[in-house]
């Protein structure tokens, strides 16, 4: 247990001390909603507004892109040296990929609420039921996170595994409505959104702070947990400490 909390502290140590990864995790996604809001301004009804609508999505889709964070946090080319001297050192290896995930889920939710404070300040976006929508937003973050270490154990090449997140990702964020709703075209686009898990966390997130009903958390975080035990389980069959090393 010791040498998962020295692993995880210096892995996110390297997250928050590298200028590119806090840009991407904190003003790219602010920067996404204010462009994205002011270009669609005025095509929402009365008292809801586009940044009401892109708050909720771009932060979600924002979370399910820090992945390609743990991606780099597993396997940068900086980081190897250290690695190599963890993995020769006493302890569990598994500590290696489990600090991976610690480390970038930790980064990546704290950036990520900071963003939401913010935008609700600046853009007085509602936030009802805070509670259910750290549970759903962390769940997601940890969710993507452990996608990223898995995918890395599976390829073993971090720009691989990077540009196949990107297209899974943005795939699943489209057909979810995160850019743009699928609502309004027509009944057979609607079915072929649900197939996106992501479409049932924001409807989730909508629904806990507008309707002040979270009958949809518990299957999406139910969701989110069992791919999340999954994809651990897989990290554990096929890492090798040479993975993160090579």
């Amino acid at each position: 247990m010791r040498n998962l909390w020295l692993i995880a502290k210096a892995d996110f140590k390297n997250l928050i001390t590298n200028p590119m990864w806090v840009f991407y995790a904190t003003a790219f996604p602010l920067l996404l909603v204010m462009i994205i809001g002011y270009l669609t301004k005025g095509a929402y009804g009365n008292g809801f507004s586009s940044y009401d609508y892109y708050g909720v999505t771009l932060i979600i889709y924002s979370a399910l892109s820090s992945g390609m964070t743990a991606a780099n946090a597993f396997m940068e080319e900086r980081i190897k040296k250290p690695n190599m001297r963890i993995i020769y050192a006493p302890g569990n290896v598994k500590s290696l990929f489990l600090a991976k995930i610690g480390a970038s889920f930790v980064f990546s939710f704290l950036a990520h609420i900071v963003d939401f404070a913010i935008l609700s300040l600046v853009f007085g976006i509602e936030v009802k039921g805070v509670g259910q929508l750290l549970v759903l937003l962390g769940l997601t973050e940890l969710f993507s996170v452990t996608l990223g270490i898995t995918m890395c154990c599976v390829i073993k090449q971090e720009s691989m595994t990077n540009q196949l997140q990107s297209i899974i990702i943005n795939l699943l964020a489209v057909l979810g409505g995160v850019l743009f709703s699928l609502d309004g075209f027509g009944g057979t686009v609607r079915k072929i959104s649900m197939i996106s898990p992501v479409k049932w966390i924001v409807n989730a997130a909508f629904q806990i702070i507008y309707d002040r009903d979270s009958h949809l958390l518990l299957p999406a975080a139910g969701f989110l947990a069992g791919c999340i035990i999954i994809m651990t389980a897989v990290c554990c069959f096929t890492f090798r400490k040479e993975d993160c090393i090579c």
